[in-house]
């Protein structure tokens, strides 16, 4: 096992954060550009057949990316094809999909992460589902109105804020990966150090959907912020009580990022609507996915059951209560 070192555990432990370079490969990350090319391209056909975009003449996946959301009065529509989770809303349906390729379920179960995890959280190690794929386009690509995290800036908040209140013990860990260069310019992280010490935050429930959440502004320690510039293939691991957020992208490439969640096996996931899948277990290993296959398989399930009445889809509403507290008006 390769996982992080004593003084990596130690940081970690003291801020809250900690930065791991050379996770992913430089194949690794070919494999998972070529898999959105062949989403983004098979997408983009449909809305071009549609009338609602002219076909792209991009080389690059980010090329063709930026040029598709251009022209697109409605980011969903391209969106929902390159995440790895479906969207948090209230009607969804079996025209609702996502991505559960090969690779990256590949990604999900990469010995190097789940070394670094087991560093963490201990070799029973549970594929969180509240995960998301980032692609951020250049800002002047995006509505002015725009507040979906996924695509644009990110607000401050706590990763343990998003989840459900069964999970609030939960041992969860980010895991951050970047795909492309993260800096200042394109929309970086930026975090609050030891920020995970003070407890739970206050959060404010969104405006645009009870899925983005935020911490204000004012209440963060702004003379305290630093942001975190990765390289392609760097990992970020944040403590869930870690307030962090990301920059609006002002540069003219994507910014392209993976948020994945780990913890314990037998712990709640705080969105059990959605299925986790065990990825190492060495007390019982008999548990474990390791066909991409069935994963994809436990998402289509999950989603015809929503769709059937048979699983509430109702996600976070634990902050709604602060709507009316000053700090959020």
């Amino acid at each position: 096992m390769t996982g992080l070192t004593a003084e990596q555990l130690r940081r970690f432990d003291e801020d809250g954060y900690l930065i791991v370079e050379d996770v992913l490969s430089e194949e690794d990350l070919a494999r998972i550009e070529a898999e959105y090319r062949e989403i983004l391209d098979r997408a983009a056909d449909g809305l071009v057949r549609r009338g609602r975009i002219r076909p792209l003449r991009g080389g690059a996946f980010s090329e063709r990316y930026v040029e598709a959301m251009r022209q697109i009065d409605d980011m969903y529509a391209l969106y929902q094809h390159l995440d790895i989770s479906l969207p948090l809303v209230e009607d969804l349906g079996l025209s609702h999909t996502l991505n559960t390729g090969p690779e990256v379920f590949r990604l999900l179960t990469h010995p190097r992460l789940l070394d670094i995890v087991e560093s963490v959280i201990g070799p029973e190690i549970y594929s969180n589902p509240i995960q998301h794929t980032r692609i951020k386009p250049p800002v002047h690509c995006l509505p002015d109105a725009i507040l979906d995290s996924n695509v644009a800036a990110t607000g401050w908040h706590q990763d343990s804020a998003v989840a459900t209140r069964e999970a609030d013990d939960t041992d969860m860990l980010t895991v951050w990966l970047a795909v492309t260069d993260a800096f200042v310019q394109n929309g970086c992280l930026v975090v609050t150090p030891g920020s995970h010490r003070k407890g739970v935050t206050r959060h404010c429930p969104g405006m645009a959907s009870s899925a983005e959440i935020y911490i204000p502004e004012t209440i963060i320690d702004l003379d305290r912020v630093i942001p975190l510039e990765v390289k392609a293939g760097s990992a970020v691991l944040l403590h869930k009580m870690t307030e962090h957020g990301s920059l609006e992208n002002r540069s003219e490439g994507i910014r392209w990022s993976f948020d994945l969640r780990y913890q314990p096996i037998g712990q709640p996931t705080g969105r059990s609507v959605f299925p986790g899948f065990a990825a190492r277990s060495s007390a019982r290993p008999d548990l474990v996915v390791t066909d991409h296959a069935e994963w994809e398989s436990l998402w289509r399930q999950a989603l015809h059951r929503i769709v059937n009445g048979e699983a509430d889809a109702a996600f976070n509403a634990k902050w709604e209560a602060n709507a009316g507290h000053p700090l959020c008006a």
